[in-house]
């Protein structure tokens, strides 16, 4: 699942939804390296919107710092794929996960440690290409103007993250912010 803005109302949707949540495990595609109680961590955000509901919430331990979450995750991953669905947002800039345009994004690993992303805080960690890739569909959530130009960039196959991540199928929600153009 992708932290942010964007899916935190779908989240709550979800979380409202008559499932077995007994038999849901969710991951987040991505997490700010910051103290485990900070409230701009994804590992808050997706549970508080999500509510009290019974599934396995498999978290980052980002606090350990980008390299450290990244070496305890991998196995975690590789028992996780192939994933059923995997939720990801777009940024204004063409990022999905901590994923960023112009960086590497071939990958041997499942997770891996981000430094000095265009967007703070600078350490991170996320899944990859590689890990993303594990599933039959991938949900794309994006809303707003703002993302109008990295949606179109996206559409046409520009050289940004989510076309580097194949799906057998890709179902892109988005507003009339984000997809239509303004006169």
């Amino acid at each position: 699942l992708s932290g942010g803005n964007t899916p935190i109302v779908a989240y709550t949707l979800f979380g409202k939804s008559d499932l077995l949540w007994n038999r849901v495990q969710l991951i987040a595609s991505d997490e700010r390296c910051l103290p485990p109680d900070d409230p701009e961590r994804n590992d808050k955000a997706i549970p508080a919107a999500i509510g009290p509901r019974k599934y396995t919430y498999h978290r980052f331990p980002a606090e350990l710092g980008p390299e450290k979450a990244a070496e305890a995750m991998e196995s975690v991953v590789g028992e996780l794929v192939p994933f059923d669905i995997v939720v990801l947002g777009l940024g204004e800039d063409g990022h999905t996960a901590s994923l960023f345009p112009g960086r590497d994004l071939e990958f041997d690993t499942l997770v891996i440690p981000v430094h000095n992303s265009p967007k703070p805080p600078p350490d991170r960690v996320s899944l990859t290409p590689k890990a993303l890739s594990q599933t039959q569909l991938m949900v794309y959530l994006v809303t707003g103007a703002g993302k109008r130009e990295a949606l179109q960039k996206f559409l046409n196959g520009a050289d940004i993250p989510p076309n580097h991540i194949p799906a057998p199928e890709i179902l892109i929600l988005c507003d009339s912010a984000a997809h239509l153009e303004q006169d």
